[in-house]
Parts: structure tokens; C-alpha cells; sequence
């Protein structure tokens, strides 16, 4: 497995290092290249999975020659390794990852981690969109995979014109039932809500997410200043916007009402997920979100925007919409839980994990290679 990011660094990441984990399990050999961010070391053996981290990255800068070290390593290590299946996780690794394992006859599998296309424009300047528009379309285009895997069918019908190879829709979001069942099962659901102050009759709202422009959480905010209900929101995450929110905060006086929580532990975050009324998705450009899907599980209402494999998830807990305005329109009409179970099932990690081993199987041609 190939990823410029590895867990505990995003919501992919997080799903990468749960489908290496059961693959583990089920008799696999696993290893990791990917980069460190915060002085981790060069090499280590968690839970049984081999992790190589031979160079940094973070900045633009750091980011393009990372992967433009990337192939010489890969080119080098991978001699004598009995690899079977490179699986990598687009982008900034995709092309050295494919190539590389292109030169050593090895096949390679491409996970798109996201896929922003036009919505690039809405994220960043016009240059960087523009950059990141044509590096993700090369990427996809160029890069030497055997099998390209989208996690929706939107996605799936985006790049169909544009990939020259196979492409796979296998959702890369999974969950685990214990998990939810531990999260489902706590009784400090008052306790949260008294840690954060909520008073008789106002709306715990939750918002979980990195805090960059494609999340939306600054536009959350100020539509959320609008709101006629009593609430409080909770963010949960951190990320390069994070100053631009406490400066919004200050400038709508919503100091008591918004509560800058910072990163918390996955297990932290389900409790708090669990005691939430609404979970607020307002996304310009998504997959299939992990904590989407988590709400859901927890049997909580969960408003979302219309994007990317979100209109593809059927729950009854599940509002859709086209714009942000629309948020407070649903929280004030009143909104309630439906009581379902089908979304842990359709998404839980042995089902989905089951799915890639018989892709890894079929790419290689065989039913029974452990490696």
C-alpha cells in the first residue's frame, strides 16, 4: 500500500489502515510506503503491518518531492520483495506508485481518495485550480493502473471518459460494528451535553471534519448565524481555516454558540456523535464520508449537502440539499430519528474488506496467494 498520508492523518487514511488491518487478518502480508508529518519514525511494525516512512512531507513544496522521490525508492525497494498487488491511494503518490510497480510487472490498483474535478474552482485561486484540475485528470489518464476504484458511481461516470483502464465502484468507507455498538451503548450522553453547556431545549448540532475549504465549515457558520433555534455547534477537527473560524466567531459574537473542539480520538468523536440532535455535513466536494455513515449507524439525523456518493446512501435519517441556506429550513421544520439498522450491515468492514481481497485476487489471477 502506497499513500503520501497514512492513519491517524484523514478519513481515507483512517479507512486505508482499517482495510490493511482485516486483510492482515485474513492470512495477507502487509506494508505501507508512505511519508512522515510529524517526526515519526523511518520504519515500524504496527499491529502486524510493516511501515516504511523514507521522507517528509506537508508544503507544496514538500509534497512534489516527495513524489518525485518516491519512484527511485519504490523502483529500489520493491526488488526482491514478494509483492503481488500494489494498491495505492491517489494522487500525489499515484504516478511513481504505478510506474514503479508497472517496471517490476507487478499490478497496481488506484483508489481515488477524492475527486474534486470542476469543484476545484470553488476551493482555491484560480492557479491552484487550475493545477490541481489538470494534475488530477493526468493522474487519472496517465498513471499505469490496472483497475482504477471509485468509491460512488458519480464518481465512477466522471472519469469513465477520461481513464483508459477498468474501473471498480467499492466504497472505501467502512464500519466496524463493536465500535458502533460501544458508541451506541454509552449512557454519558447527558454528561456530554453538560460539558458543553447545552441548556434546556437547544439543538446540539455537530459538525466533524478537517478545517479546509472543501469541509465548508466557515459557510456552516455564518448560515448557522441565522438560525432561529436555540443551538449549539460543536467542530470537531483541525485544519489550515481554523483561525479563519475563531475571527468569524468573533465577528458574529457566536463565541457561546460555536465550540472549537480540535482533533479527538475516533472513539471520543463516536460518543459525541451519539449524544449530538443533527450531524451537519455541508461539503463542497465528498466521497462517501466516514462519519456520514457513522451518524447513521448511531441512528442519528444527519443533513448533508447533494454531492459526490452522498444522494447514493438510503437512510431514512438522511436530508439532503442543494444549497446551505437549506440547513436552517430543516432544523427549524423539526427533525427526528428513525430508528433503522440496514447501514452497519451495508457498510461494515468485513463485507467491503471481502470485496477488495477478491479484486487483489483477480488482478493477480489467483484465488489463494497470502501475500
Amino acid at each position: 500500500m502506497v499513500a503520501e498520508h497514512f492513519h491517524p492523518y484523514g478519513g481515507a487514511e483512517l479507512s486505508l489502515w482499517k482495510l490493511a488491518g482485516d486483510l492482515l487478518q485474513r492470512g495477507h502480508k502487509i506494508y505501507v510506503v508512505t511519508a512522515h508529518v510529524k517526526g515519526e519514525p523511518g520504519y515500524e511494525v504496527r499491529g502486524g503491518i510493516k511501515i516504511h516512512r523514507p521522507f517528509k512531507t506537508g508544503n507544496t513544496a514538500q509534497r512534489l518531492i516527495f513524489a518525485l522521490r518516491l519512484y527511485p525508492y519504490l523502483n529500489k525497494w520493491l526488488r526482491g520483495k514478494e509483492v503481488d498487488v500494489l494498491y495505492n491511494l491517489g494522487y500525489v503518490a499515484t504516478l511513481p506508485a504505478t510506474y514503479a510497480a508497472a517496471k517490476h510487472s507487478i499490478p497496481a490498483v488506484t483508489m481515488l481518495s477524492h475527486l474534486c474535478g470542476k469543484d476545484w474552482f470553488k476551493l482555491t485561486n484560480p492557479f491552484a485550480a487550475l493545477m490541481n484540475y489538470f494534475m488530477e485528470n493526468i493522474t487519472i489518464r496517465f498513471g499505469k493502473h490496472n483497475v482504477l476504484v471509485a468509491q460512488c458511481q458519480d464518481s465512477a461516470r466522471q472519469v469513465a471518459h477520461r481513464a483508459r483502464v477498468e474501473t471498480q465502484v467499492i466504497c472505501n468507507t467502512f464500519l466496524e460494528p463493536k465500535q458502533i455498538e460501544q458508541a451506541r451503548g454509552s449512557d454519558n450522553i447527558v454528561g456530554v451535553r453538560q460539558t458543553l453547556g447545552l441548556g434546556e431545549g437547544e439543538l446540539f448540532l455537530l459538525f466533524v471534519g478537517t478545517l479546509i475549504p472543501t469541509k465548508n465549515a466557515v459557510a456552516l457558520i455564518k448560515t448557522l448565524a441565522g438560525l432561529r433555534a436555540k443551538f449549539k455547534l460543536a467542530v470537531v477537527g483541525e485544519g489550515p481555516e481554523r483561525a479563519r473560524i475563531e475571527r468569524l466567531l468573533e465577528q458574529l459574537n457566536l463565541k457561546q454558540q460555536v465550540i472549537l473542539l480540535g482533533q479527538k480520538p475516533h472513539d471520543e468523536t463516536l460518543v459525541l456523535i451519539n449524544a449530538c440532535d443533527v450531524l451537519l455535513l455541508p461539503s463542497i466536494s465528498e466521497q462517501v464520508p466516514n462519519v456520514l455513515l457513522e451518524a447513521l449507524a448511531l441512528g442519528k439525523p444527519v443533513v448533508a449537502t447533494k454531492v459526490g456518493g452522498i444522494p447514493e446512501i438510503k437512510s431514512a435519517n438522511l436530508h439532503l440539499i442543494d444549497e446551505l441556506k437549506e440547513i436552517n429550513q430543516v432544523l427549524e421544520g423539526g427533525i427526528t430519528a428513525v430508528a433503522e439498522d440496514k447501514i452497519v450491515e451495508e457498510y461494515s468492514l468485513d463485507r467491503i474488506a471481502g470485496r477488495y481481497e477478491e479484486l487483489f485476487q483477480a488482478v493477480t489471477g489467483s484465488n489463494n496467494k497470502k501475500s
